[in-house]
């Protein structure tokens, strides 16, 4: 491997672990899929994740972030499907109140999973910046870019089920109606906050 793919592979590790762990949309549904349905049919909602960003990291190597620079109408629109999608979600994880603990609904399949990244201001931001700081110019352009796609496919694994794990940790305690209802209004509370990212230039 190039000298200077194996300098850049460490950082571009550390950046794709520290973007994963941090709080996000993804993140704060992951740890409600894993508080409400546990780990193995949160699995489903994981892939989509990685399968919708894989797709978009590929697509903005390919140049449709330049779309940004020439229609920034287009960044608007994005933005405003993201904020009414992630309020309506909000919505019905707060309204969620099964007596016994357990989701009345359906933990978010794989196609609705990948489907959101599409709209989710997190993955755009994370995916724009590795495809623009961490890649390197001429012949090393498309191996670097390789080595980021591939990065963000593992590096993002560990926080990806750390935040699962931590629903899955407070799942017992959902019996109790009143527990459920404020760990329900948390999360909901929780992703109303990564609104403003959408408006973070």
């Amino acid at each position: 491997m190039n000298s200077a793919l194996i300098e850049l592979a460490p950082t571009l590790a550390l950046f794709c672990m520290v973007t994963t762990l941090t709080p996000g949309p993804n993140n704060i549904l992951l740890a409600h899929s894993g508080a409400h349905f546990g780990i193995r049919k949160t699995l489903p909602h994981v892939l989509g994740i990685r399968f919708g960003m894989t797709a978009l990291h590929l697509t903005i190597l390919f140049g449709l972030g330049e779309l940004f620079k020439t229609w920034p109408n287009l960044q608007q629109l994005l933005s405003l499907l993201a904020c009414s999608y992630i309020i309506y979600i909000a919505i019905k994880i707060a309204g969620n109140k099964a007596p016994d603990g357990h989701s009345k609904g359906n933990p978010m399949s794989f196609l609705q999973a990948a489907s959101f990244q599409l709209i989710n201001p997190k993955s755009w931001a994370m995916l724009l910046t590795a495809s623009s700081v961490f890649t390197l110019e001429n012949e090393l352009f498309w191996p670097s870019a390789i080595l980021g796609v591939l990065l963000f496919n593992l590096a993002t694994l560990p926080g990806t089920f750390m935040w699962i794990t931590i629903g899955k940790l407070v799942s017992k305690k959902l019996i109790d109606p009143t527990f459920n209802q404020r760990f329900n209004w948390s999360m909901s509370f929780l992703l109303l906050l990564t609104l403003p990212m959408l408006f973070l230039s």
